[in-house]
C-alpha cells in the first residue's frame, strides 16, 4: 500500500470489508481492531504473501508500541510504510522451523495463522504455539470455512494431499481439548477463527 496515512489506510480496509470479498481482505479492519484493543506487544504472522494482512497487524503492533514478526516460506513483495518499518521483522522460513527456534521465554500475545492449511501442518503449529501463549493471548486462524462453505466449517477428510489435506485447519482446531481451549468463528470471507487458551498453569498464569 503506497499511502502512509492511517486515515487513508483504514478507509481502504472499510471498503474491503464492504466489498463482499471471499478472502482475508474482508477481515483487515477486524485484524487491526482486535490487535489494537488487545494491547498486544508481540505479534506473530504465519503466512504473508503480498502483505494484505501484514499491514493491519503491523499498524496495531506499532500503535501498541509492540512488534510484528512475519514469516513465510516465500519472499514477499510487501512494501512496509516508512513510519512502520521499526515495528516489523520479516523472516523467510518454514513456519514449523521458525516456531521450533522461537525463544521460549518470549510470550506471544497475538498470532495470526494463514500459511499452509493441511491438517498436520496446522496441528504442529498449534502444538508449538501452546507453550508460547497464555489465556490473555489470542490466536486467529483464517480459512476454516474455505471454499465459500460459510457459515459451515470446511472439513473434507477425503482430501489426502495438498493444501487442504486430512480435514485442513478446522480439524486441527476442532481436535483441541475444550477443557483448555475455546474458539469461535466469524462466518464470512472464508471464516476468521478466534482461538484462546482458557487455562494454563503450566506455562502462563495470565
Amino acid at each position: 500500500m503506497k499511502s502512509d496515512r492511517m486515515d487513508e489506510i483504514i478507509s481502504g480496509w472499510i471498503n474491503c470489508a464492504g466489498s463482499g470479498s471471499g478472502d482475508s481482505d474482508g477481515h483487515l479492519l477486524t485484524l487491526f481492531a482486535l490487535g489494537l484493543s488487545s494491547k498486544a506487544q508481540t505479534f506473530l504472522e504465519l503466512g504473508v504473501r503480498g502483505g494484505a494482512t501484514t499491514l493491519p497487524l503491523l499498524a496495531a503492533a506499532n500503535k501498541n508500541g509492540g512488534h510484528l514478526y512475519s514469516v513465510d516460506i516465500k519472499a514477499t513483495d510487501f512494501e512496509v510504510p516508512v513510519s512502520l518499518e521499526s515495528s516489523w521483522t520479516f523472516t523467510k522460513s518454514d513456519s514449523i522451523d521458525y516456531l521450533r527456534n522461537w525463544d521460549p521465554k518470549v510470550k506471544i500475545d497475538f498470532a495470526y495463522l494463514d500459511d499452509w492449511h493441511a491438517y498436520d501442518h496446522v496441528k504442529q503449529e498449534l502444538e508449538l504455539l501452546d507453550p508460547l501463549v497464555g489465556p490473555s493471548s489470542i490466536i486467529l486462524a483464517h480459512d476454516l470455512m474455505y471454499g465459500h462453505t460459510e457459515p459451515f466449517y470446511h472439513s473434507d477428510l477425503l482430501v489426502k494431499k495438498g493444501q487442504w489435506a486430512e480435514g485442513g485447519p478446522y480439524r486441527a482446531i476442532a481436535e483441541l481439548d475444550t477443557n483448555f481451549w475455546e474458539f469461535s468463528t466469524l462466518p464470512w470471507s472464508n471464516g476468521l477463527t478466534i482461538l484462546r487458551k482458557k487455562y494454563s498453569s503450566l506455562y502462563h498464569k495470565r
